[in-house]
């Protein structure tokens, strides 16, 4: 189901997938595509001033990328993560990163 919104726009899926936590992965987009380094790296940095539920719009707007992805489900981790993906030209990339700016308090189901 997740997949369908791409398909029924008639978008094509990104040719090639960039797991941007794997070690050397920033330097080497780098080098091989400074456009998107440094399209990633102002996400990577603006990620955490944007309202959680205005990021997807933001990097769209803002970077033009498509298929974004910021669920609001945290990874029970300490400190708790969530995972980013979008895709820039033919290319998707993800990231699980961690959160710092955690707004209100998380309440134990019960």
């Amino acid at each position: 189901m997740l997949w369908a919104g791409p398909a029924a726009t008639g978008e094509a899926a990104p040719g090639r997938t960039i797991n941007l936590n794997q070690p050397g992965a920033l330097e080497a987009l780098q080098q091989s595509n400074p456009k998107h380094y440094e399209k990633v790296r102002r996400i990577l940095e603006g990620l955490f001033q944007q309202p959680d539920a205005a990021v997807p719009r933001w990097i769209q707007t803002n970077f033009d990328a498509r298929n974004v992805s910021y669920a609001p489900i945290l990874l029970t981790s300490d400190p708790p993560k969530r995972r980013l993906s979008f895709a820039l030209d033919d290319t998707r990339y993800e990231a699980v990163v961690t959160l710092t700016n955690l707004r209100g308090e998380i309440i134990p189901l019960k």
